[in-house]
């Protein structure tokens, strides 16, 4: 199979309805030369004629298991999703297999000429003639301060050669630091105009509240199934580098350790992202990750997008899976039925909603009630009456910024009411 045949059945796989196919064979991952047990420089560092841009390789086949995944998976993603969880158009053509997969490893986390950016991991979908399609990873190294223009300017290159970019909240900080150091360095950044998908955003989006937090290692746990094990953390990384500086290079393999792990987990985690309104993977089963967080995310993400029938589904799927968020999605829902002129429904939800015991949900779903009554219902009287209710909840149970401004209008509201019953 030639390089554009295998480019054009990707982007097929990507486009067509998903069709039951084979799992993958899993591989294990071969972390030859990257163990943090070991002392010394770790196995594989090279340069070239005798340049100061050292580097390590190390390559993988598309069935090699990452976690749960296979890193072929990825070729059963949809972009679609990543624009629906991101609001970015761009990423309408993504092409996962002419991204490079981005993650740095720094000695700070500002910018600026102190800060060193001392590792950087590049991951690319090659196609290898001989053997297949293979996940190429590339590790940069900056064996001494000296050598920082040079790397820079592969890396430049190397992210330029590929039409865009995925990261773990890269938009925010590996691009940044690159580009403070590629400024001072006279080094032309790659970074404009290029598609960039951080996969931090939409899982955030997606999975709010699921877990403990947003890091990479919860993630890529909870979503994807994989445990590491002996990981040298990544706060660790830069006591790493300047013991290696000093002569001390025994925490160094795993720094490399870390970083290729989690180049490959930006594959696997945009496996997983590509099929989020799917629910499964590419062979159906199911896909990993709290269905009913997931789907009040996907409700507000198709809210948001102006798709109104879609996001009631994903509300009423989120409810049915009882999801933690179940009161404030309850209200969403109500007040989405009411805009949307279903009269009958909201008026319905709102009043099982607002007999429950009230909290900080109660005041607005009286709101919505008070709405519902005024200008569907043309009874501004009953208007009056939920309105006033709204202002004693809210008095008991709003809190903060947003009480004082629901009381605000809660009050003007009432005002004009009466106006209206009064005249």
């Amino acid at each position: 199979m030639s390089a554009t045949d295998f480019r054009s059945r990707l982007r097929r796989l990507r486009k067509d309805p998903p069709r039951e196919t084979a799992p993958l064979e899993p591989t294990p991952l071969d972390l030859a030369g990257g163990h943090p047990g070991e002392t010394g420089e770790p196995k594989g560092l090279q340069t070239r004629d005798g340049g100061r841009t050292w580097f390590r390789e190390a390559s993988f086949a598309l069935d090699v298991e990452h976690g749960d995944f296979a890193l072929g998976e990825v070729s059963a993603a949809h972009a679609a999703e990543f624009v629906l969880l991101t609001g970015d158009k761009a990423l309408a053509d993504l092409d996962l297999f002419d991204a490079v997969y981005l993650d740095t490893e720094t000695t700070g986390l500002s910018g600026g000429a102190g800060t060193y950016v001392f590792m950087v991991g590049l991951g690319t979908f090659e196609f290898d003639g001989d053997g297949g399609p293979r996940f190429q990873l590339w590790q940069g190294f900056l064996r001494d301060p000296g050598g920082e223009a040079e790397l820079l300017e592969e890396c430049a290159g190397r992210i330029r050669a590929r039409g865009s970019l995925v990261s773990f909240f890269g938009k925010s900080f590996d691009r940044h630091r690159l580009e403070d150091k590629m400024r001072l360095c006279a080094v032309s950044a790659p970074f404009d105009g290029r598609p960039h998908l951080d996969l931090y955003h939409p899982c955030r989006r997606l999975y709010r509240g699921a877990y403990p937090d947003g890091r990479l290692k919860t993630l890529e746990a909870e979503l994807c199934g994989l445990e590491r094990a002996s990981d040298l953390p990544g706060s660790m990384a830069p006591e790493a580098w300047f013991n290696y500086l000093a002569g001390r290079p025994h925490r160094l393999a795993g720094v490399f350790q870390h970083n290729l792990l989690d180049v490959l987990s930006l594959v696997t985690l945009a496996a997983h992202l590509g099929r989020s309104r799917l629910e499964t993977r590419a062979d159906r089963s199911p896909l990993a990750g709290d269905p009913g967080t997931r789907a009040a995310g996907i409700a507000r993400a198709e809210l948001a997008a102006g798709r109104s029938a879609e996001g009631l589904l994903w509300l009423e799927r989120a409810l049915e899976r009882q999801c933690a968020d179940a009161r404030s999605l309850a209200l969403l829902r109500a007040d989405l039925l009411r805009r949307e002129g279903s009269l009958d429904a909201a008026q319905a939800a709102l009043e099982e909603f607002v007999v429950h015991p009230e909290d900080e949900h109660t005041a607005p779903a009286l709101v919505s009630q008070a709405k519902c009554l005024e200008h569907r219902s043309s009874d501004p009287v009953a208007a009056l009456g939920a309105a006033r209710r709204a202002l004693e909840v809210n008095g008991r149970c709003g809190a903060g910024a947003r009480g004082r401004a629901l009381n605000r209008d809660l009050e003007g509201r009432i005002a004009r009411l009466l106006r209206r019953v009064e005249g």
